[in-house]
C-alpha cells in the first residue's frame, strides 16, 4: 500500500542540507534553533518500509554529502547492558510531507514478565560553527515536521541492578496525523554482570561547574533558593554520571574572565579599618553543603585558585567603602603575606565543616615556580589541604602533587613507573582534553564515540579519571549556538539549559560506565590463575589499542569503541564460564 504520508524511522545520525526554523523554548524563554532537516536524494528509496542503519557514531551537519558511513540493513537494534547500566541509541524518523505533530513512543522492554522502563525523546539542533547539528537531547517526545525531513531521537533503558538476565524487547513508534505509524524493534540483552550505583564508581570524574550561568539563564538571584533550584536536576545529571569533585571559586575570575557569565568569588574578603583581612564563607558553604549533603558529590572540594591568571584578589576595603585589588606574585613577601593568613582562617574554617580533608587548592596549568611556591604554603598554613593541577605536560613537580592531570597528548609521560609510584602512595592521576587536541573531544562537532573513547582510553592506561572544562560554562544561547570567543565550539559546556543533556555528554558517560566493567573485570583476576589469564589478555588488547599515538587519528574512535566492547563482552563470558558448573556427562 503506498500511503501519501511517508514516514520512516532509522537508527543513526542523519543530516543532511535544509532550512533552519526558528522555535521558541516555551519552559525558558529562549528563543532557540531547531531544523527541519530534507532528505538526500538516493538514501531512501521510495518505499514505505523500514530502513535500519547501524550508524550511531555519525555526526553529520546540514550539507553533508554523506550522511552514512555504514550500510542500512532491517532488523531491530540490538543493544547489550550490564545491570545498573543505562542503555541508548540514536534514532531517526523521515517523513515525505510536512507533520504539524509528529510523535516518538516507547514500549518497556519485556522479558516474560520482566520490564524494564525506557524513554524516546526528540534531537535538537544547535549551530555550530558554520554548521548544524543534532546534539541537545530534549525533553520534548512531538515535533513539527517539513517535508522531506530527518528528525534525531534518542532512546534510552534505564536497566535496575535487580533485572533478570537476557534478551529483552520492545519497540520504539514515530505517528503522524494520518500516517501508519512507524515501529522500531529494539533489543536488549542484560548481562550477568551489576554496575554498582554511580556514588559509588570509582572513576575520578572531574567536570568544572559554573553555577552563575545557570542564574543568568533562570534570571534568578545567585544563591537565592530559586537559584539551588535550577542547579538541582542539572547537578543531580551530573552526580548519576559519577562526578567527584565541587568546583569552587576563592577569588573573582580565576581564569581571567574567558567567560560568558562572570566567575565570581565563593568567599567575600574584607579589609578592615586596622588593616587586617577577613573572609565570609557563607556562599560558599552554602555551594558546598548543597551539591556534598544534597546532590551527594563528596570526594573532591576542588578551590580555585592561589595563582590565578591575573594573579589579582579583588577585597572590600572598609576604610574607602570600595573594592580594590591586591597583587601578589608568587615567591615575594607580599604574596606570603596575603595568603598565609588566608590559609590558616579557611582551613581552620573547612576543619570545623569536616571538609578540610577533601580540600584541594586547585591550580590550572601555572609554571612549575608558580605551583612550588603555593605548595608551601599550603604545606605551611593548612597542612590537611592538597594541591591538584592541570598541567600542559607532567614535570618533576608531577611526582609532588596529590591530583595531577596532563592533557592527553602527554599523558604518556604520567604512565608507567610513575603512575605506579603515584598509586602506591594513594595520590590521582587523571588527563584532560581542552582546545586541544581536535581528535578526540567532546566538542559538538566531534564524533560522538570519540566522548565514550576517552573514558576506555582512561581504563586501558589505568590512569584514575578524566578532566573537562567545563560541565556548563553557556554562551549567551546554546540553543541557537554552541560557539564562544575562540574557544572551539562546544568546548565551554556539555550540556544544555534547562536540564538537557547531550549525544557527548550520554557518550562520555557511556565510556564512564565501560572503565567500571573494566575495573570490575579486573578484580575478578583474583579469583584464580585462569580468571587472571583472561583478565591479562582483556588488559593487552585494550592498552594496544587506546594509545596515545592511536587517540589523534581520524576516524577510528567508532571502531575502537565497538572493539573494545567486544572485548570486555568476551571478557565477562570467559569469566562467568570459569564459574558455571561442570556440564553433565552424557548418558
Amino acid at each position: 500500500m503506498i500511503l501519501r504520508n511517508r514516514v520512516m524511522l532509522v537508527a543513526g545520525a542523519a543530516l543532511a542540507t535544509g532550512q533552519i526554523v526558528q522555535a521558541q523554548a516555551p519552559a525558558d524563554r529562549h528563543p532557540a534553533y531547531d531544523a527541519a532537516v530534507p532528505d538526500i536524494p538516493g538514501i531512501y528509496p521510495e518505499a514505505t518500509e523500514l530502513k535500519i542503519t547501524a550508524s550511531p557514531d555519525n555526526r553529520i551537519f546540514l550539507g553533508s554529502a554523506r550522511p552514512f558511513h555504514e550500510e542500512i540493513t532491517p532488523g531491530a537494534v540490538e543493544l547489550k547492558a550490564w545491570r545498573g547500566e543505562r542503555s541508548n541509541c540514536q534514532l531517526v524518523v523521515s517523513t515525505g510531507y510536512a507533520q504539524a505533530n509528529l510523535r516518538v513512543t516507547s514500549s518497556p522492554l519485556r522479558l516474560g514478565k520482566h520490564e524494564i522502563a525506557t524513554s524516546a525523546s526528540m534531537i535538537r539542533y544547535t549551530r555550530a560553527g558554520q554548521r548544524i547539528t543534532a546534539d541537545v537531547i530534549g525533553h520534548e517526545n512531538e515535533c513539527q515536521h517539513a517535508a522531506g525531513a530527518h528528525r534525531a531521537i534518542w532512546f534510552e533503558a534505564n536497566v535496575p541492578q535487580n533485572a533478570e538476565p537476557g534478551v529483552y524487547r520492545g519497540t520504539v513508534t514515530v505517528t503522524a496525523p494520518g500516517c501508519e505509524p512507524a515501529v522500531q524493534e529494539i533489543t536488549l540483552e542484560v548481562k550477568p554482570a551489576t554496575l554498582p550505583a554511580p556514588q559509588d564508581w570509582k572513576m575520578h570524574l572531574d567536570l568544572w561547574q559554573h553555577p552563575q550561568s545557570v542564574a543568568r539563564w533562570h534570571d534568578a538571584e545567585p544563591w537565592s533558593t530559586a537559584h539551588f533550584e535550577h542547579l538541582r536536576p542539572l547537578m543531580q545529571r551530573l552526580a548519576a554520571a559519577g562526578q567527584k569533585c565541587i568546583t569552587c571559586t576563592l577569588l573573582d575570575e580565576a581564569w581571567n574572565a574567558q567567560t560568558y557569565d562572570w566567575f565570581p568569588s565563593m568567599i567575600h574578603w574584607v579589609k578592615g579599618r586596622d588593616g587586617v583581612m577577613r573572609y565570609d564563607y557563607s556562599i560558599l558553604d552554602k555551594w558546598i553543603h548543597f551539591m556534598h549533603d544534597e546532590i551527594g558529590i563528596r570526594e573532591q572540594i576542588s578551590c580555585y585558585s592561589m595563582l590565578p591568571w591575573h594573579l589579582n584578589i579583588k577585597y572590600y576595603d572598609e576604610v574607602t567603602g570600595e573594592m580594590a585589588i591586591a597583587k601578589a606574585e608568587p615567591g615575594t613577601p607580599s604574596f606570603e603575606a596575603l595568603w598565609a593568613p588566608f590559609l590558616r582562617d579557611f582551613h581552620k574554617h573547612m576543619q570545623e565543616k569536616g571538609w578540610a580533608e577533601k580540600t584541594c587548592i586547585a591550580i590550572d596549568e601555572r609554571p612549575d615556580r608558580m605551583v612550588r611556591e603555593a605548595m608551601r604554603l599550603v604545606k605551611e598554613n593548612a597542612p590537611s589541604f592538597r594541591i591538584a593541577s592541570a598541567v600542559d605536560k607532567p614535570s618533576e613537580l608531577t611526582r609532588e602533587v596529590y591530583n595531577i592531570s596532563p592533557v592527553i597528548t602527554h599523558a604518556g609521560t604520567a604512565l608507567g613507573d610513575l603512575l605506579r609510584e603515584r598509586k602506591a602512595a594513594g595520590k590521582i592521576t587523571t588527563f584532560y582534553v581542552c582546545m586541544q587536541p581536535l581528535v578526540p573531544n567532546t566538542y559538538t562537532t566531534s564524533t560522538p564515540a570519540e566522548a565514550e573513547w576517552l573514558g576506555l582510553f582512561a581504563a586501558a592506561n589505568h590512569l584514575d579519571g578524566f578532566l573537562r572544562w567545563a560541565y556548563n560554562s553557556w554562551n549567551r544561547n546554546p540553543l541557537q549556538t554552541t560557539d564562544f570567543g575562540n574557544w572551539t565550539t562546544g568546548d565551554c559546556f556539555l550540556v544544555y539549559p534547562g536540564n538537557r543533556s547531550s549525544i557527548r555528554f550520554e557518550r562520555l558517560r557511556d565510556g564512564i560506565e565501560e572503565y567500571e566493567k573494566i575495573r570490575i573485570l579486573r578484580e575478578r583476576a583474583k579469583e584464580s590463575p585462569a580468571a587472571a589469564s583472561i583478565v591479562d589478555s582483556m588488559n593487552t588488547r585494550l592498552a594496544a589499542i587506546f594509545t596515545v599515538e592511536r587517540s589523534s587519528q581520524y576516524y577510528i574512535h567508532a571502531q575502537d569503541v565497538k572493539n573494545a566492547r567486544a572485548i570486555v563482552d568476551e571478557t565477562l563470558t570467559a569469566l562467568n564460564a570459569l564459574q558455571a558448573p561442570p556440564a553433565a556427562p552424557m548418558p
